[in-house]
């Protein structure tokens, strides 16, 4: 999939969490799992070479200051306004509340990165808003926040080339996670090894809802969602959606289809590669079709199990080496607080294909370490 070299070639720094000990008492806080792949765009070198420009940004920053590291700015929408192609905003730990918006672009050579420093510390908290955060930028990175808080929508963006990476997104009336515009004409976005949950009021809310065409969502974990985990609809074309873990969404795991706006079903999804996704204990199907779509959609080796109608539920796509089985995590909890780390005995492990797998799993471990590539999240 276009898009995809130039982001593994992005990510020289890797972050890898320990598993907590400590359980939750509630599915809306879940046990930190392993974290995520943590990207960061690689500095100049050379003796030529110019530092990236950063804006920093902190809880206790001022809009009124330099946005320098000794005296930064207070919220992200501002560090947006300052932001040109190229820049890095660092994001310090701590809680962000308010809901906004950041509509600066960047550039394919120089794009823009707003970036919680450390990874998963800073808390964007959303405040009667359709979302917490909408990104109208082209060229941008959205990378390792948690976002909640009040309001419809938590992450919603409406750019190209877009990358969201790494981020904890939960608890919202409408989606978690989603892609749209006016007309739908955005494409080639990448959503990658975020953890999502807890969204939705109604079957139309999902954990991750993308329309474009263009890109790949993988290493994703989505769980306790109203809808799908995964769900593609509107313009959805060509994408490869991999090494995903979906599981306990009522009304099922991955949905890929076309339909409403803005082709009304006169155009298929087609083009896609769906591989090496977990979908389990979802309601209804694990894996399925819907709408208007193609001939040319590869549903290869995925890992379908204990889901309450059926494991997959294809119109037109092909499928090849699937398996009904259980993945034998480590310790499978459907509220969250488990660890979805794969047994030494899996049957997931090097049971996976080449097509559509993204380079890194989600703790930036390299695929495969083995014979194939893992089923899932990780690769053991």
């Amino acid at each position: 999939m276009r898009g995809r070299g130039a982001l593994l070639a992005l990510i020289v720094c890797l972050l890898v969490a320990a598993v907590a000990v400590a359980c939750s008492t509630s599915s809306r806080e879940p046990r930190p799992l392993p974290g995520p792949i943590t990207p960061m765009l690689p500095e100049p070198t050379g003796p030529d070479a110019a530092p990236r420009p950063t804006l920093y940004v902190s809880p206790t920053g001022d809009d009124a200051a330099a946005g320098t590291q000794d005296a930064p700015l207070r919220t992200i929408a501002h560090a947006a306004e300052l932001a040109r192609p190229g820049t890095l905003v660092r994001v310090a730990g701590g809680r962000y509340v308010g809901s906004f918006s950041t509509r600066a672009s960047g550039t394919e050579d120089a794009r823009i990165t707003y970036q919680s420093d450390p990874v998963g510390a800073a808390e964007v908290v959303g405040t009667g808003e359709a979302a917490v955060w909408r990104n109208r930028g082209d060229h941008v990175d959205i990378v390792g926040f948690a976002i909640t808080g009040d309001a419809v929508d938590g992450l919603i963006s409406e750019g190209s080339f877009v990358r969201i990476i790494g981020n904890r997104v939960s608890a919202f009336e409408g989606n978690c996670i989603s892609t749209s515009r006016t007309g739908y004409t955005l494409h080639d976005i990448d959503v990658i090894a975020n953890v999502v949950h807890g969204c939705g009021r109604s079957a139309l809310d999902h954990g991750i809802y993308v329309s474009h065409p263009g890109g790949t969502v993988a290493n994703n974990i989505a769980y306790g969602n109203t809808g799908f985990g995964i769900h593609c609809w509107h313009n959805c074309n060509h994408l490869a959606i991999s090494n995903n873990l979906v599981f306990d969404n009522r009304e099922g795991g991955i949905l890929i289809g076309q339909g409403d706006s803005p082709n009304d079903g006169s155009v298929d999804a087609d083009g896609f590669v769906v591989s090496n996704n977990i979908a389990v204990n979802n309601g209804e199907y694990g894996i399925r079709e819907s709408g208007a779509t193609g001939s040319d959609n590869h549903y290869i080796n995925n890992n379908v199990f204990a889901n309450a109608v059926g494991g997959m539920d294809l119109q037109t796509g092909v499928e090849s080496g699937t398996i009904d089985a259980s993945p034998e995590f480590v310790d499978f909890r459907p509220d969250g607080t488990g660890d979805y780390r794969l047994l030494p005995d899996s049957p997931m492990i090097d049971a996976g294909t080449s097509e559509g797998a993204f380079g890194l799993d989600i703790v930036g471990i390299p695929r495969p370490r083995g014979a194939a590539v893992d089923i899932g999240v990780y690769e053991q």
